[in-house]
């Protein structure tokens, strides 16, 4: 059956391709969704946030030597705290996890710290948020995967199954973890491991490459996310977005970017370097990425990455529509201390920035985090709305990111 259903699907894609179809989405009989980037990406434009949602709130985090907080951080959201985490994978960043109110924006507790001690952590590489349990793990570079509740206290720590595995989540009772392909070799793609860290099941890799002498993959270039209690996974360079059932995948929604997906032999390359040149080029300009994927009941929220712009995309699940949003232009190489332009819903409910979600609250919430110079940049005098303006007198340029939260439409 696993093999009918791959070459089903490769059969599909091939025709698919060759015939460039103009509809936004196909449904088949096995439930696969073609979603139609190509086509449609030419008809862009703007869209706005009371499309999709009836309210925008705004905590302005706390301010303080002992809680400083950056853009670049991790968020996360739950109906009474903004979780703030640093994760330092490269040197010359302290890895923190920081607790505010989400009412006040008042600040709570810093959650453990670095150091060797008990429910310590040496590093914080990765993190994830479950948000049945609210409660955060991160990932350590003491060997162990370490939870702990919001109130500060260790709940438990899981052993790692491999070092690398950095996209990882909470699934049922076990664990799931996508294994970076740091060497090229590694012949499982995603592991299901239980808290003694011992393997339960996984599904293979069939990607391999050859490492060079000077380059080896650190990155964990997919999503790997739980959904209503399942468990959704693609790869950046992949144009399917598949549901993992009975340990094995399933293809979901298929990405059809008119045969513009970067070929497989420079997926490993690296994004801007060229040997060939000597210098810095982006050698991935001319194909489509599809980015970064949040779901909620009734849509898709993802990027597409095509000639050096970001197109926000959201896909109506019920209505079967996909709208392409205006989009932004950003700097190659980015550099790491450089936000890419404010880019998403054109915000009609207040008249504040342009929105798009970062993070997931639940199903009828989403997050977005502002830098205060950009909601600096915003005219007060021109600002009806009260609760925005309070936000805007209050602000220096010093002060600690504001986070945006959306209640979605039902």
């Amino acid at each position: 059956m696993k093999n009918l259903t791959i070459l089903f699907v490769l059969l599909y894609l091939f025709f698919t391709n060759c015939s460039q179809p103009v509809r936004t989405a196909k449904e088949e009989d096995d439930g696969i969704c073609e979603i139609n980037i190509i086509s449609n990406i030419s008809n862009s434009r703007k869209v706005n946030l009371s499309d999709i949602a009836s309210n925008i709130e705004y905590c302005m985090l706390e301010f303080d030597k002992k809680c400083l907080v950056t853009p670049d951080m991790s968020f996360y959201g739950s109906n009474e705290y903004i979780v703030t985490i640093n994760e330092a994978a490269h040197l010359g960043v302290t890895p923190v996890c920081y607790v505010f109110e989400r009412r006040t924006g008042k600040f709570v507790r810093q959650i453990s710290r670095m150091g060797g001690g008990p429910g310590e952590y040496l590093n914080i590489i990765s993190s994830f948020w479950d948000e049945e349990k609210e409660q955060i793990c991160v990932l350590g570079s003491n060997g162990m995967y370490i939870f702990y509740n919001l109130d500060g206290t260790l709940s438990h720590q899981t052993k790692i199954f491999e070092h690398f595995a950095m996209r990882f989540v909470a699934y049922q009772d076990i664990y799931a973890a996508y294994l970076t392909n740091r060497f090229g070799d590694n012949k499982i793609r995603i592991a299901f491991f239980d808290k003694t860290g011992a393997l339960v099941d996984s599904i293979p890799n069939n990607r391999y490459w050859k490492k060079t002498q000077t380059w080896s993959a650190w990155s964990a270039d997919c999503w790997l996310y739980n959904f209503n209690n399942e468990l959704y996974f693609k790869e950046l360079y992949c144009d399917t977005l598949y549901h993992i059932k009975d340990f094995e995948l399933y293809p979901r929604y298929l990405f059809n970017t008119g045969g513009r997906a970067v070929p497989y032999e420079i997926q490993e390359l690296g994004r801007y370097f060229s040997s060939e040149t000597s210098g810095i080029i982006n050698r991935y300009e001319k194909y489509v990425n599809i980015m970064k994927i949040l779901e909620s009941s009734k849509h898709l929220y993802f990027t597409i990455d095509y000639r050096q712009q970001l197109y926000p995309a959201i896909y109506d699940k019920t209505a079967d529509n996909l709208q392409i949003m205006l989009p932004v232009s950003y700097p190659m190489p980015l550099p790491n201390d450089k936000r890419i332009p404010l880019c998403g819903f054109e915000n009609d409910l207040d008249g504040g920035l342009p929105f798009w979600p970062q993070q997931m609250i639940s199903d009828k919430e989403m997050l977005c985090v502002f830098a205060p110079e950009e909601l600096l940049e915003l005219d007060v005098s021109k600002i009806t709305d009260a609760k925005l303006k309070n936000v805007l007198n209050s602000l220096e340029h010093d002060s600690n990111p504001v986070v945006a939260i959306v209640t979605i439409k039902d």
